[in-house]
């Protein structure tokens, strides 16, 4: 921040511009950082037009959450999600992931756009088996009763661009291949890994794209 100024214009000047970064600050907060970054680069008009890209999409889903939140506080629940979304969001923007959208207790995330990221279905497998270890991690440090997870990840063709009303537009991608990722993720349910905590399922694009 700019320190105040005895001079009646340069005090206006450094007050505008402490309030601008302020701004941009709650913007990354509520927008994915990537797009922000480059919508600073390139300015506004590079995403007027939706394209077709192929991205790697992941999606997360802690088990049996909502059994679980029904013996919680409200407090309680709402720390919980903090933490572990905090926790997922720091592994999937290691390897340059866009979160997409917090969906109750799940992420949903890809790689791909709107940055080109060649080895974006790799990205996608490392932030996986880092969160994986993440939460392991998380469990042996809170016994009690683990946290589970589950994932699923496809790579496949979408539209990605601007979605949305006029007065609220979302930066997000639509197609089957979202379908997919998500299906996979809900397969998990009965494909569990019996050896982990985290089940991790993925289709066979990404593992020959990986």
């Amino acid at each position: 921040p700019l320190p105040a100024s005895r001079i009646r214009e340069m005090d206006d000047a450094g007050l505008a511009f402490n309030n601008m970064v302020t701004s941009l600050r709650w913007f990354e907060t509520y927008v994915p950082r990537s797009l922000v970054r480059r919508l600073m680069r390139q300015g506004e008009g590079v995403l007027e037009r939706s394209e077709q890209r192929e991205v790697t999409v992941l999606f997360t889903d802690i088990v049996g959450f909502t059994a679980t939140s029904e013996n919680m506080a409200v407090a309680e629940t709402a720390a919980l999600l903090n933490e572990h979304f905090a926790q997922v969001g720091s592994c999937i923007e290691a390897e340059g992931g866009t979160i997409d959208k917090f969906i109750g207790d799940s992420v949903m995330a890809f790689w791909g756009a709107p940055e080109e990221q060649p080895d974006h279905a790799a990205r996608a497998c490392r932030a996986a088996l880092a969160i994986r270890a993440a939460v392991e991690a998380g469990n042996d440090a809170k016994p009690g009763t683990p946290l589970r997870l589950r994932i699923g990840i496809h790579t496949g063709p979408v539209i990605v661009g601007n979605i949305g009303a006029p007065q609220r537009m979302n930066y997000t991608i639509v197609g089957d291949s979202v379908n997919i990722a998500h299906r996979l993720e809900q397969l998990g349910h009965i494909l569990g890994d019996a050896n982990s905590t985290v089940t991790i399922l993925l289709s066979q694009v990404t593992r020959d794209a990986a």
